[in-house]
C-alpha cells in the first residue's frame, strides 16, 4: 500500500478557518477592554448626552472590527513565512 503524500503547506480551508479563529479571538479581545475602559471612565454624577454614548458604541465596534482584520492578518503572515 502506498503512503499518503502530506503536504507541508496549509489548504486554502486551513489558512481561512485559521484566520477567522485569530479574528474572532482579536475582535473579542478588542471589544473586551474596550468596554472595560469605558466602564472605568463612568461617573454618575456627571451625565452623558446620549450621541455620546451612540458614538461610543460605533467606535467600539469600528476599532474591534479593525483588531480583528490584524489579527487575522498577522496569523496569515506568519503562516505564509513559517
Amino acid at each position: 500500500m502506498s503512503e499518503p503524500v502530506v503536504c507541508a503547506t496549509l489548504c486554502p480551508v486551513d489558512l481561512t478557518l485559521g484566520c477567522l479563529k485569530w479574528a474572532a479571538v482579536g475582535f473579542v479581545v478588542a471589544f473586551a477592554l474596550m468596554k472595560l475602559f469605558e466602564a472605568s471612565q463612568i461617573h454618575d454624577d456627571v451625565p452623558k448626552p446620549a450621541f455620546k454614548i451612540r458614538q461610543t458604541k460605533r467606535a467600539t465596534i469600528v476599532l474591534s472590527t479593525f483588531a480583528a482584520v490584524l489579527s487575522g492578518l498577522v496569523w496569515l503572515l506568519v503562516q505564509k513565512l513559517d
